[in-house]
């Protein structure tokens, strides 16, 4: 008798501490409702991909370089010579992109920017020659292509420029030929990149290529010469997306 409520005390032990044994696991494995929902950092952080839609504005400084290309003709001589311009460029951009896909932007822009591009030479060895830019500005589209902040992108459309040249009378084929306060309209090509620092500031940096054409004009005595400009622009800016 003792022998077997021996061994039925043990088995009712051994039962008893094999539920309590549970029980704990139980009680580590979940977690308790008075410890509050579950940390924060117990979640894997996701950062949605940047958006680039939206309306910007900006502004850029950059250098500025131009070439004017000079034809002239007189009786049945043919002069040519090339002056380049350098200077300081600055100004302003509004825009707005639209994304689609996740990695394509489109967008449209426009800038209003002043050069100081200016020369003072002589070309057909006697003839004083002035050129200087001013005001100039253009509307563009733009294409990208998004890798989350980063953007690259190309632009292309219409520019136009505030142009002043001269040839002052000299001894050889010039004899003053005036081009002053024009405003020629030509077309614009480059492209850049641009990286966002967060979701409202913008950085970035272009380069932009602008011809605009060329015109034909005749001094007093008949002589024709033709005028070409075009105007390079390396410029960086910053926008703020609204």
């Amino acid at each position: 008798m003792n022998r077997i409520w021996t061994d039925g005390s043990a088995l009712v032990l051994f039962a008893h501490m094999s539920f309590a044994t549970c029980l704990q696991a139980a009680d580590l494995s979940t977690p308790s409702l008075k410890d509050g929902p579950p940390r924060k950092d117990s979640y894997v952080n996701y950062e949605a991909p940047y958006n680039w839609s939206g309306l910007y504005g900006g502004a850029f400084i950059g250098g500025a370089h131009s070439i004017w290309t000079i034809d002239f003709y007189r009786n049945n001589n043919h002069g040519h010579a090339e002056e380049s311009s350098d200077g300081f460029a600055g100004g302003f951009w509004v825009g707005h992109n639209w994304q689609f896909d996740r990695n394509w932007v489109y967008g449209i822009e426009a800038d209003l920017g002043w050069t100081n591009a200016n020369q003072h030479n002589q070309v057909f060895d006697n003839d004083n020659t002035d050129s200087e830019i001013g005001m100039f500005g253009s509307v563009r589209g733009r294409v990208g292509y998004a890798l989350d902040r980063v953007l690259f992108f190309a632009t292309a459309g219409v520019a136009w420029a505030n142009i002043s040249q001269n040839i002052q009378k000299g001894r050889n084929a010039g004899e003053q030929v005036v081009w002053e306060d024009q405003t020629p309209v030509g077309y614009v090509i480059g492209g850049g990149i641009e990286y966002a620092f967060d979701n409202s500031w913008i950085g970035r940096a272009e380069y932009l290529y602008s011809d605009y054409g060329d015109v034909t004009l005749y001094n007093r005595d008949g002589n024709r010469a033709v005028f070409q400009n075009d105007l390079s622009l390396l410029r960086v800016g910053l926008s703020h997306k609204f």
